[in-house]
C-alpha cells in the first residue's frame, strides 16, 4: 500500500472506529418495566415501501415506529451515516491483510479506546447489573484445524445439526440452499453439506465427509482444511443472516411485537407479561436496518453474497422461519437428536433456561386464568389467531380447547426468541467471528487473508452488537397490574416475577460452578429483548 493510500486508510478507519464507539456509548438501556398507557395499531407493510434502495418485497416491517419507543434523533442520525458511508465508506480497496498473528489482529481492530469505551459504559450511573464485554476468547474447537463435530454439539451452530435422511447412524449440517444466492466471484461459494459420524458410544462427532464447491471432500484429501473453512463460513453466515437477523429480527421479533400491541391492551396480564420481552423491537429492526441491510452496509461488506444475493436469501429465509427452533425439546426431536445419545451441550444448557422461562410463564398465567375460562378471553384469542397468520408455519398449537400449558409455552418460545435466541445467534459470535484465521466470513479464492477494511468493520459489528440492552435478571415486579380489588393476586404476580428472577439467579450460580465457557449460554448475559 502506497503511503497516500496507507494515509488515506487511516483517516479512513480512525473515522469508522469514532464513529462505532459513540455508538456503543450513546445506547441506553431501555426501562422495560413500564409499560405506555396507549399506543395505535401498528400496521405492517413491505420494507421495500420503507426503503426503496432494499429491494426485499416478502418481509413486513411496522409502517410506523410506536410513539412510544421511537427514536427519532437515533433513526435520523443511522440515516445519516448511511450517506456517509457512501460517500466514504468504511472499506478501502486495496487495504492490506490483517495480521497472521490473530491475536495482534484483535488487538489492533478491537484496541484500547474500544475497550475503554467498554469499561465507560459499564461504569456509567445507568449501567445494567451485567458482565462488561471482555475480549474475544478463542474456543478450544477453533484452535488448529477447526473441529466441525465438536461445533456441531456446542455453540451457535449446534442448531445445524440433524440426523442424516437414508443414512443410518450419521449426522449432517445441510447449508447447500445458501448455494441458490449470488456470491461474489473473488469468493468461494458459502455453502456446503457436512457428514459426521459418531464416536464410540456416541460420545463424540467427527466429520467425515463436505460438500461443497470443491467437490466431494473426505478428511484424507488435500482440500479438506479449505473445505472445513467453507463449511464453517457457510454456518456463520446463515446464523447471521438468517437466524439471527431475518428470523429473529424482522419475523419473530417484528411480528410477535406488532401483534402485542394490536390486541393486548395494556391493562392485559398477558401484555404485561409479554412487555419486557418485545418492547424496542420496531426501533431496534429501524436502526439496524440502516447501518447493517442498506447497500454497502454491514452485511453486504462483511459475508460472501452479492447485495442482490443477500436481500434475495432474507426475502426467501422469512418464511423458512419455524417457531419450534425457540423450544429446545421441540426442535431436538423435529432434527431427530432426542434419541441419539450424543453429548449435546448446547441442547442442554438451552432447554434448562426455557425451563425457567416455561415455568415463568404458566405460573403467572394461572394467576389469572383457568383452562376453562381462557376461551373466553377475547383479547389472548385475537393475538394467538393474529399471530398464527403472520408467522411462517404458524404457532404449532394443537387442536382443541386452549389451555394455560398450551399458551405457557408459546409465551415461552416468544421469550426465549427475545433473548436466549438473539444471544445465541447474535452476541454470542464475538467469540467466533473474530478469529477470521480458522473461522472465516468469508473465503478468498487465492488463499489470501481477510483485508483490514473487511476484519474492521468486521469487528465493529459485533461490537455494536454487543451494546448494553436492559438485563434478563431483573426484577420485573413493577409491571404486576394494579388491583385494588384483588391486591393478594396483584402481590401474587409480583412474586411471580420476583420468582424468575430467583430461578435464573439459581441456575446461574449453578453454572457459575464450572469453569466459564464461550459457548455456554449463561443467565446473567442474556437481555431481555432485542431492543438495541
Amino acid at each position: 500500500m502506497s503511503l497516500i493510500n496507507s494515509l488515506r486508510w487511516t483517516i479512513r478507519k480512525g473515522l469508522w472506529n469514532f464513529i462505532a464507539r459513540r455508538k456503543y456509548l450513546a445506547t441506553v438501556p431501555k426501562d422495560v418495566t413500564s409499560v405506555a398507557a396507549v399506543w395505535p395499531p401498528v400496521s405492517l407493510i413491505p420494507l421495500n415501501d420503507i426503503y426503496p434502495a432494499i429491494p426485499i418485497t416478502d418481509i413486513r416491517i411496522a409502517k410506523r415506529v410506536p410513539a412510544d419507543e421511537a427514536r427519532v434523533k437515533e433513526e435520523r442520525m443511522m440515516a445519516r451515516l448511511a450517506r456517509l458511508c457512501m460517500v466514504f465508506s468504511p472499506m478501502q480497496a486495496g487495504s492490506p491483510p490483517v495480521s497472521p498473528d490473530p491475536h495482534q489482529a484483535v488487538d489492533e481492530a478491537y484496541g484500547k479506546r474500544h475497550r475503554q469505551a467498554v469499561l465507560r459504559q459499564a461504569a456509567a450511573p445507568e449501567a445494567a447489573p451485567k458482565r462488561p464485554l471482555q475480549p474475544p476468547a478463542l474456543p478450544p474447537e477453533l484452535q488448529g484445524t477447526p473441529d466441525l463435530g465438536m461445533l456441531a454439539l456446542r455453540g451457535p451452530y449446534a442448531g445445524y445439526l440433524r440426523k442424516a435422511s437414508h443414512r443410518p447412524d450419521t449426522f449432517e449440517w445441510n447449508l447447500t440452499a445458501l448455494g441458490s444466492y449470488s456470491h461474489q466471484t473473488h469468493l468461494y461459494a458459502p455453502w456446503a453439506q457436512v457428514l459426521f459420524k459418531p464416536g464410540p458410544g456416541h460420545a463424540s462427532l467427527k466429520a467425515v465427509y463436505i460438500q461443497c464447491e470443491l467437490g466431494s471432500i473426505d478428511p484424507g484429501h488435500a482440500h479438506w482444511p479449505m473445505a472445513v473453512r467453507i463449511a464453517l463460513c457457510a454456518a456463520t453466515t446463515h446464523t447471521a443472516l438468517v437466524r439471527h437477523w431475518t428470523w429473529t429480527h424482522l419475523i419473530g421479533g417484528e411480528f410477535f411485537s406488532a401483534a402485542t400491541r394490536n390486541h393486548l391492551p395494556p391493562d392485559h396480564p398477558l401484555c404485561r407479561l409479554l412487555w419486557p420481552h418485545m418492547v424496542g423491537t420496531h426501533a431496534s429492526n429501524r436502526l439496524a436496518i440502516l447501518g447493517q441491510l442498506v447497500p454497502e452496509g454491514d452485511f453486504e461488506a462483511i459475508y460472501s453474497l452479492t447485495y442482490s444475493g443477500l436481500c434475495q436469501l432474507l426475502g426467501k429465509a422469512g418464511q423458512d422461519f419455524n417457531l419450534r427452533v425457540c423450544d429446545p425439546e421441540e426442535d431436538a426431536r423435529q432434527r431427530g437428536l432426542l434419541d441419539s445419545g450424543l453429548p449435546m451441550q448446547t441442547y442442554s444448557n438451552c432447554r434448562r433456561i426455557f425451563q425457567v422461562m416455561l415455568a415463568h410463564a404458566e405460573r403467572y398465567l394461572r394467576l389469572y386464568y383457568a383452562d376453562d375460562n381462557l376461551e373466553t378471553d377475547q383479547p389472548i384469542r385475537n393475538w394467538l389467531a393474529e399471530l398464527d397468520r403472520l408467522i411462517p408455519n404458524g404457532l404449532g398449537l394443537a387442536p382443541g380447547p386452549l389451555t394455560c400449558a398450551a399458551l405457557a409455552r408459546v409465551v415461552a418460545r416468544f421469550i426465549y426468541l427475545a433473548s436466549v435466541q438473539h444471544e445465541q445467534f447474535g452476541t454470542q459470535l464475538w467469540n467466533y467471528q473474530l478469529w477470521t484465521h480458522t473461522h472465516p466470513v468469508r473465503v478468498y479464492r487465492d488463499g489470501r487473508r481477510v483485508p483490514e477494511d473487511v476484519y474492521q468493520r468486521l469487528v465493529n459489528s459485533n461490537y455494536i452488537l454487543n451494546v448494553v440492552r436492559s438485563p434478563l435478571m431483573q426484577d420485573f415486579a413493577p409491571l404486576a397490574l394494579n388491583e385494588p380489588a384483588c391486591p393478594d393476586r396483584q402481590r401474587q404476580a409480583e412474586q411471580a416475577f420476583a420468582r424468575f428472577l430467583l430461578d435464573l439467579t439459581r441456575l446461574q450460580r449453578k453454572m457459575a460452578r464450572t469453569p466459564w465457557a464461550p459457548w455456554a449460554l449463561y443467565p446473567a448475559d442474556l437481555e431481555a429483548n432485542i431492543n438495541a
